[in-house]
């Protein structure tokens, strides 16, 4: 009985040590002392052996008291009166090749076998031939002057169409990308 009131003791003076309340840190169940005890002493006839029990310490149950979420009005950083001194940048040399590279964009590469393939269901039957003015598969003497205009003359033309060749070679459900592939044929048989 004394050990366990040791124990009690030394708990609650190790919690209110730390700043936490007797009635905080020890349940009242614990400090109770039965009353059979404190009535009568008994002598050593009527006490029962009790087998020792080893307990473990108790740990306290520690409560924290909930938290106000605080408010706080944003400010404006600090001005500083020193200028901020900025790194160097190295310079990575480059080569005009390199800068005539990069500002060149890289055209996909055509699709000759579609190209032939749309040539063949819209352009051949003028061009295999040179119907109305237009310039012969193959025939590099007139593609050159046109070749000479670049690719997207060529690629405006055949959408469009010139002279007596309809918009899209007479075809107006090919796409876009469909009559530039048939361009594209067309001018690699031409060189």
């Amino acid at each position: 009985m004394k050990g366990s009131i040791f124990w009690v003791t030394l708990a609650t003076a190790s919690l209110l040590g730390c700043g936490k309340s007797e009635e905080a840190a020890v349940s009242p169940s614990i400090l109770e002392v039965p009353q059979q005890a404190e009535q009568a002493p008994m002598d050593s006839s009527q006490v029962e052996p009790v087998p020792a029990q080893i307990s473990e310490p108790v740990a306290a149950e520690v409560v924290t008291p909930p938290t106000q979420p605080s408010v706080v009005a944003p400010t404006a950083p600090a001005k500083s009166t020193q200028p901020i001194a900025a790194k160097p940048v190295q310079a990575t040399p480059v080569s005009p090749a390199t800068i005539a590279a990069e500002a060149t964009p890289v055209a996909p590469k055509p699709d000759l076998a579609h190209g032939q393939q749309i040539y063949r269901q819209s352009c051949a039957v003028c061009h295999d031939k040179g119907i109305a003015g237009a310039p012969k598969l193959g025939d590099a003497t007139t593609w050159s002057a046109r070749l000479a205009q670049g690719m997207d003359a060529l690629y405006a033309s055949s959408l469009r169409g010139k002279g007596a060749m309809p918009a899209k070679g007479g075809n107006p459900s090919l796409a876009d990308a469909d009559v530039k592939a048939a361009v594209d044929f067309m001018a690699a048989q031409s060189r």
